[in-house]
């Protein structure tokens, strides 16, 4: 009778035992960086010989809902989801910039940008300042960028240009990576679209020309 005791006390035990490392185990986080263009992507978009275009990139602000490590999905008209094991490896306004900044300087061959805020003694040919609106996705289905940017000159005398800029990416699959993939692309969508503005500036209309603003 005994025997058959201790055998039952320790049978609970182990279970106890199971259960309690079992409680404790937790998912992995897995940590995930936007990407600039490739070397490949890149080439034929640049001129071939390095410009001495200068440029500030900056500043970029960011909507409060995207302002942390967790990523970010649309999971109904007003509702957001945080993926609690799906994380930025940087913050997301930092990386947005840096990859902007490398995309930038691949396609107007130039290694003359820089972030703000920047000394007072930079000659810059362009400032480029971003409010970023929209930059998520929703799970299985697509991501998208919204973006409100302008493009200064004259050491930010004249305004360029005045857009909103939206893009939208088909995700390649279901995973977070997929994601993250689809938002390279649309930076690098917006990279091109200023990248072109700032080649084919609109001619100016006399010292009060204030550009275009189109959404």
């Amino acid at each position: 009778m005994n025997r058959i005791i201790k055998g039952f006390r320790i049978s609970v035990a182990c279970v106890f035992v199971l259960s309690f490392l079992g409680c404790g185990t937790s998912q992995p986080s897995h940590f995930y960086l936007l990407r600039a263009l490739s070397p490949a992507s890149a080439s034929g978009l640049s001129e071939t010989k390095q410009s001495s275009l200068s440029i500030g990139l900056g500043p970029v602000t960011f909507p409060e809902y995207l302002d942390r490590p967790q990523i970010v999905t649309q999971a109904s008209a007003h509702e957001v989801e945080l993926a609690e094991f799906h994380k930025w490896a940087a913050p997301l306004k930092e990386n947005f910039a840096n990859v902007l900044q490398e995309n930038l300087s691949a396609l107007l061959s130039t290694d003359r940008i820089v972030q703000y805020p920047w000394k007072r003694s930079d000659p810059l040919d362009y400032q480029l300042s971003l409010e970023v609106i929209q930059f998520d996705g929703t799970k299985n289905q697509e991501a998208v960028l919204k973006v409100r940017w302008t493009l200064v000159g004259d050491d930010g005398e004249i305004v360029l240009q005045k857009k909103t800029s939206q893009f939208s990416e088909i995700l390649g699959g279901p995973d977070y990576e997929d994601l993250v993939e689809a938002m390279s692309r649309m930076l690098a969508s917006l990279a091109q679209e200023i990248a072109d503005a700032i080649k084919t500036p609109p001619p100016l209309k006399g010292a009060n020309y204030k550009g275009s603003d189109t959404n």
